[in-house]
């Protein structure tokens, strides 16, 4: 059979293919469906904060907005990009995507955020942030982009969220030595727009002492590979840079998690309809990933 096996593989090199075996992941899915989560919505005003004038204001001071906002009291502000994707000015967007990967989070940590330090990495204009302080978390959320720490920062103003922390920071700068160690990480919406995404997988592992909320753009093909693309920064949507960006598949996703020996990992699978369309067609999915 040996023999067999190893002629099977010759005539398949000189036609340029080969067979490799690919273990199977470390699957460490939770033994029954988590109970639901929803987000804190509208969010709370602070009566210390800025008034109803100076919050219009503010968000009418920046051009663009990648995350739909509505407040206690009816003021609320649409999403504004220079070059929307497909769905991304859907204005409960953000609110589909925490119920579908936040009741997992919240179930690994006993049901409960309240005292873990949470790290949100290239947090935009603040929300999973404001959505775990608010939640009692201690949290440290950074971007490179310094109108969007702005914009963090005015959430923080308006909601009162006191256990939110907000850094101008580039991604290749974070570590263990400049931030601190962190229970929970954060890394939403942000693997696909680095080409490099292995390193920036093992150093989103470097931050974390139990889990990685990881949720990413994916390639739909079936194979393990990296799809690479040019992206410019036109919107802030989009990477900080200029050059090329990386694009996995899921099975691409899963070889690095175990490239990189995390304790197991899951994704976490669609429960309803009521998703964007990027993670109905398989354009998207999330991983909740022990460290």
């Amino acid at each position: 059979m040996l023999v067999i096996k190893r002629g099977v593989r010759r005539v398949l090199r000189r036609m340029g293919y080969d067979i490799l075996k690919v273990p199977p992941p470390r699957v460490v899915r939770p033994a029954q469906e988590p109970p639901a989560v929803t987000p804190i919505w509208p969010l709370p005003r602070d009566p210390r904060g800025p008034s109803d004038d100076e919050v219009r204001g503010e968000f009418a001071r920046h051009k663009f907005w990648h995350y739909a906002y509505e407040f206690e009291g009816g003021l609320s502000f649409t999403t504004r990009h220079n070059n929307p994707g497909l769905d991304t000015d859907v204005a409960g967007r953000h609110l589909q995507r925490f119920r579908h990967f936040m009741p997992y989070l919240m179930a690994a940590c006993g049901g409960s955020l309240k005292g873990k330090r949470v790290l949100d990495v290239a947090c935009n204009s603040g929300f999973w942030s404001i959505q775990c302080a608010l939640r009692g978390a201690e949290v440290v959320g950074f971007d490179a982009r310094a109108e969007l720490v702005e914009q963090a920062r005015l959430l923080k103003r308006v909601t009162g969220a006191e256990g939110a922390e907000f850094r101008q920071l580039d991604f290749w700068q974070m570590s263990p030595e400049v931030l601190g160690g962190f229970d929970v990480v954060l890394n939403l919406g942000f693997l696909y727009h680095v080409p490099k995404p292995v390193e920036a997988l093992e150093r989103t592992k470097r931050m974390a002492g139990e889990h990685i909320l990881l949720d990413t753009a994916v390639h739909p093909a079936p194979e393990c590979a990296i799809h690479l693309k040019w992206e410019e920064p036109s919107d802030i949507r989009m990477a900080v840079d200029e050059g090329v960006v990386a694009l996995p598949t899921k099975p691409g996703v899963e070889l690095m998690l175990r490239h990189l020996r995390f304790g197991g990992w899951f994704e976490i699978p669609a429960r309803s309809r009521d998703l964007p369309l990027d993670y109905l067609s398989g354009r998207r999915a999330s991983w909740l990933i022990e460290v």
